[in-house]
């Protein structure tokens, strides 16, 4: 199954499945957060919101083993490596996306885990998502053929 987590809000899941569907991603449920205050912050957390969605996914679907994509913002990495560690048997890789610089300014900056030789999954990073599948085939994560 695809399953697209995402700190975007509820509001632009109309706008984020047109996109997905004009690009020929593959269909799937999208876990959004929502929009606006909490009662003790003016922002809700991205990162409380993945963590959480990725320990409810771990819980609700145990037979699943899932490839984490994301990018080098908004801590995917950190997340990632975290819910590798907790749920292995969950993880089958994890593939991260170099942010351009202009990318990079607007999600806020770039995380800096670079060292993931601990990782007990496979680990890719590149730039963009064919140079990610690529990888993802050498590391025999996807079946290239």
């Amino acid at each position: 199954p695809v399953t697209y987590l995402s700190t975007g809000a509820w509001n632009v899941a109309p706008t984020l499945r047109r996109f997905l569907s004009r690009h020929l991603y593959p269909a799937g449920p999208l876990l959004l957060t929502d929009w606006g205050p909490t009662h003790d912050r003016f922002f809700r957390s991205g990162r409380e919101h993945k963590v959480a969605q990725l320990r409810r996914l771990a819980e609700e679907l145990p037979e699943v083993r899932w490839v984490l994509v994301g990018d080098d913002g908004q801590h995917d990495e950190a997340i990632y490596a975290q819910f590798a560690a907790e749920h292995p048997e969950n993880v089958a890789a994890v593939a991260i996306r170099h942010l351009s610089s202009a990318e990079a300014v607007l999600a806020g900056g770039r995380t800096a885990v670079n060292d993931h030789s601990a990782a007990s999954v496979p680990w890719v990073s590149e730039s963009d998502g064919a140079e990610l599948l690529d990888r993802l085939t050498e590391a025999g994560v996807i079946d290239g053929g």
